[in-house]
């Protein structure tokens, strides 16, 4: 086997379309991986009905718990050893897998902290579920000789907070779970150079394909759904917003 051809390309961003696991051993190394990969929250034909009305929570094929843990245990076993010595992983996660990465990584020699993205309105709970969901963590991990751009002055805080993309609301594209820019872009700022290799194997919509080409880095984004596929590509033919 070889590579395959991209599905989309420009001077910055590179899409594929396939399963993360039989494209990565092809790439080069990278110097970062950020992620949100599913956490195995879906819930096939659930629909809850509450007080804001009807949520679906059938969100993707494949996204059980234990989908939700391998793709934890994959990231943190295969996908560290595609990063470089000065480089960063960024993983938003749910709770359950959380310690799955921090675990292996640590063991591996990295070290861990966290982010925390707190939403201004918090989501509906799942079916039967008692705390609304306010906040979501991201395993923070790097090595001796790390990259970091934040000067000793500035006070980098680790609390992010933007409000979730709900329906209708202004930049939403479609993907169920679409993340908000400021939460991948600000790590790649702070921790990446300008012309890095930035790597995100569940790509989703393309948020932090397009945070990168934004910054003057450079992106590889894997995604199995060939929709999702078509609206990265579609956002990376947007004119660069930050540079």
């Amino acid at each position: 086997m070889s590579l395959q051809d991209p599905y989309y390309q420009d001077d910055f961003v590179t899409i594929y379309h396939g399963d993360s696991r039989r494209i990565v051993g092809y790439l080069p190394k990278v110097d970062a991986v950020v992620t949100d990969p599913p956490y195995g929250l879906s819930k096939p034909g659930q629909i809850n009905k509450g007080l804001r009305g009807e949520t679906n929570w059938d969100f993707f094929p494949n996204d059980s718990r234990e989908h939700g843990d391998a793709h934890a245990e994959w990231i943190a076993e295969s996908l560290s050893a595609m990063v470089f010595q000065h480089g960063w992983m960024y993983v938003w996660l749910g709770h359950r897998q959380f310690g799955i990465v921090t675990k292996i990584l640590e063991d591996k020699g990295w070290s861990t902290r966290f982010l925390v993205w707190q939403r201004a309105s918090p989501a509906p709970p799942a079916p039967s579920a008692t705390w609304a969901s306010g906040a979501s963590l991201c395993v923070a991990a790097y090595r001796s000789g790390r990259t970091w751009n934040g000067k000793p002055s500035d006070i980098n805080n680790n609390v992010l907070r933007a409000d979730s993309y709900r329906h209708g609301a202004p930049g939403k594209n479609g993907h169920p779970t679409q993340m908000r820019d400021c939460l991948v872009r600000i790590p790649i700022e702070l921790s990446t150079r300008e012309g890095a290799v930035i790597l995100d194997p569940f790509m989703g919509s393309g948020t932090t394909l397009r945070a990168a080409k934004d910054l003057g880095r450079k992106a590889i984004g894997i995604e199995l759904e060939e929709k999702y596929c078509e609206i990265a590509a579609e956002r990376m033919q947007q004119e660069v917003l930050f540079r």
